[in-house]
């Protein structure tokens, strides 16, 4: 596994996640800001060779170059589910990827294509857990993180999503910093 947030420079990551991907590495992703994963995700050079990306629903916007007016409610996700299957038609073809796009009170979107010309994309909401936060600093990069973890324990995608969420709760009610010290 090889992750790549975007706060290195383009060249690097584009060099990164094309020597992952010809390794046969999963290449994940986590954004740090709408205007970097904007910047990085207009080049295909660097995108295609792409196996997961966490963004959340702004970043996912930028990401998928896709405009969207208005705010999805829980019940209407249907512009993020475009916006996913979008970026997926762009990311990693040889293999299946993946989309974890946080939606914070809402939850997470796993939006999931298998490998091939002809894959189907697959979208499952995650709700949230109704929770008191303290911080929202640090809850993308533990979900992220910890999802990691669970797949290299033997999880699958849905599993790692879940465990992601439970990690992420801990950081998101953490006060003294941007991570919890407990996860």
């Amino acid at each position: 596994f090889v992750l790549i947030d975007s706060n290195a420079p383009s060249r690097v990551m584009i060099e990164s996640a094309s020597n992952a991907a010809k390794a046969g590495a999963s290449v994940f992703f986590e954004p740090t800001s709408v205007p970097k994963a904007k910047q990085i995700c207009e080049n295909d050079s660097f995108i295609k060779n792409v196996s997961y990306a966490f963004p959340n629903e702004d970043e996912l916007f930028a990401m998928s170059d896709i405009s969207v007016e208005g705010e999805s409610t829980a019940d209407d996700l249907e512009h993020v589910k475009h916006a996913a299957s979008n970026l997926l038609g762009r990311m990693r073809s040889d293999s299946s990827a993946h989309v974890v796009v946080t939606l914070g009170p809402r939850g997470v979107l796993l939006a999931s294509k298998s490998g091939g010309p002809d894959s189907s994309v697959e979208h499952i909401v995650f709700p949230a857990e109704a929770i008191s936060k303290v911080s929202s600093n640090g809850a993308g990069d533990t979900l992220c993180g910890a999802f990691i973890h669970a797949l290299l324990n033997g999880a699958d995608e849905k599993q790692a999503v879940r465990f992601g969420m439970k990690a992420a709760i801990l950081s998101l009610q953490y006060e003294d910093g941007a991570i919890s010290p407990y996860i």
